[in-house]
């Protein structure tokens, strides 16, 4: 099965002004989420055709491709956790 490819630079386009946000909603929205690392929030992604779901480890992915696709291949993860 073929790995996942995205492009390293993807296509540019126009930057369109947002004329709607707040400093109070920006203030709030600061407050809903943080950045994470891959020590911290570890990702997991079924890399088959169609499929692209999240899991918190490799094991699962593994364990969900055997349930769902009948398959025991481990190629196709995606992750940032190498």
């Amino acid at each position: 099965m073929k790995e996942p490819w995205l492009p390293s630079v993807l296509p540019s386009l126009p930057a369109l002004a947002d004329l709607e946000t707040t400093l109070e909603k920006f203030e709030t929205a600061k407050s809903l989420g943080r950045v994470t690392n891959p020590d911290e929030t570890p990702i997991h992604i079924c890399g088959f055709t169609g499929c692209f779901r999240l899991f918190p480890s490799r094991d699962r992915v593994l364990a969900h491709r055997k349930r769902d696709h009948e398959s025991s291949e481990e190629d196709s993860i995606i992750t940032w956790n190498k």
